[in-house]
């Protein structure tokens, strides 16, 4: 198996909206933005605010239809690059542009399925906790369905000369496969 990246976020309570630290680069000019992102399994597309884009002199790929929850409206794409997780995860895709998406401004893009499709998502709310992981590529099922009391995870070990599953960036032998 090749290289496994991992991003996760934890939150001492329970969470309504997930959001994560994200790099937005003009892949032509190499200028960066770094902004803040919500995780949206209910968004087809990923998309960026049109500050991002103007901060970044984005030049429109096209315009798509882009259908909300009451209307529907043609917006510009931007081709980009995505950086997830200190530099672990980066994604070329093209991208829609919304007029805002936070008050503030300090959110800057929605990572939709066009990402999360890319690799494992989960989130659980143990202990009123939430925890949000992704990792890419998709290593495993995730089935939290049980039969006879076993849980339906399937699942391999990685070698002890592999990357971390836990993204500290170690050798799996160095970090979680320490043996004790």
């Amino acid at each position: 198996m090749g290289v496994i990246n991992n991003l996760t976020r934890r939150y001492n309570e329970i969470q309504n909206v997930i959001t994560t630290p994200v790099e937005v680069i003009n892949p032509v000019t190499g200028d960066k933005v770094d902004t803040n992102a919500i995780w949206d399994t209910g968004a087809t597309n990923t998309v960026i605010t049109k500050q991002i884009a103007e901060s970044l002199g984005l030049e429109p790929t096209g315009m798509i239809d882009v259908l909300g929850v009451h209307s529907k409206e043609k917006v510009n794409t931007h081709f980009i690059e995505l950086v997830l997780n200190n530099n672990q995860i980066r994604l070329k895709l093209v991208v829609t542009e919304c007029p805002t998406l936070s008050a503030d401004g300090n959110i800057g893009g929605l990572i939709g399925m066009d990402v999360i499709s890319q690799g494992d998502f989960a989130i659980t709310n143990f202990g009123s906790r939430t925890t949000m992981t992704f990792r890419k590529p998709s290593v495993q099922n995730i089935d939290f369905c049980q039969t006879k009391n076993t849980p339906i995870v399937k699942t391999t070990q990685p070698g002890q000369n592999d990357p971390c599953p836990c993204g500290s960036g170690k050798k799996y032998k160095k970090c979680c496969g320490k043996r004790k």
